[in-house]
């Protein structure tokens, strides 16, 4: 199966510097291989979409630049540093930031409880609450909802806290994988608008999207904007 990797919606402007490479990347699981060569450059400040067929191994590109699996070749390259055999803890100082398909909020905990717990590996503490700050200002619903069980909103504004909570590492690189999965128009349209977010305060976005077509309009239409 073809993995089709839409990169290069605009061509990079000169000085424009790149944060992610793989180079011949070869990964899989147990004995079988489902990543066989690949190459893949994203630069800084873009939001990059992977589209192709269930099974093309879009979620094991997202999986072997977190560090959830490592490649049996190749080397993945992080503003230049090979970062192939680095944990995933090590991965997550550097930057990198994975949030999965499946929801990962606690549900019987707080909105603002989910999204501290993405800073589990901090021990500042005026540093937790100064993100803490900046992360309500940029997702509403952090500060509205603040108090309420995380299992009581939508899968679209659980999608949203999931993106916020992202941000407590102050991540450089954000793994989005099917971010609009299961959702409605409206919600799909928020999660889009919180992705945009993302980007605009600086991040790099590498999301994986079921809805190919809207996906890539998505990602074009940003990075035309910059």
């Amino acid at each position: 199966m073809m993995l089709n990797v839409n990169i290069q919606l605009e061509a990079p402007s000169r000085g424009e510097s790149t944060i992610l490479t793989l180079s011949g990347v070869t990964a899989g699981y147990g004995a079988g291989l489902i990543l066989k060569g690949v190459d893949l450059t994203v630069e800084i400040g873009k939001i990059v979409c992977l589209i192709g067929p269930n099974g093309a191994g879009k979620s094991t590109v997202l999986k072997t630049i977190s560090g959830l699996l490592r490649p049996k070749g190749g080397q993945v390259l992080l503003r230049g540093e090979d970062i192939s055999r680095m944990s995933s803890k090590d991965r997550l100082t550097r930057g990198v930031v994975h949030v999965p398909q499946d929801r990962s909020l606690f549900p019987t905990m707080s909105v603002w409880e989910n999204v501290l717990m993405g800073a589990f590996i901090l021990s500042d503490h005026l540093l937790i609450r100064s993100r803490m700050e900046r992360i309500a200002e940029l997702f509403p619903i952090v500060a509205k909802r603040r108090h309420e069980a995380a299992g009581s909103l939508s899968g679209g504004e659980q999608k949203q806290v999931e993106l916020a909570r992202s941000l407590m590492l102050d991540p450089a690189l954000i793994l989005l994988d099917e971010p609009s999965i299961g959702l409605d128009p409206k919600a799909r349209k928020s999660v889009f608008a919180s992705i945009a977010a993302l980007a605009e305060d600086g991040r790099t976005v590498l999301l994986v999207e079921q809805n190919a077509r809207s996906g890539k309009n998505f990602a074009k239409n940003f990075n035309e904007r910059l």
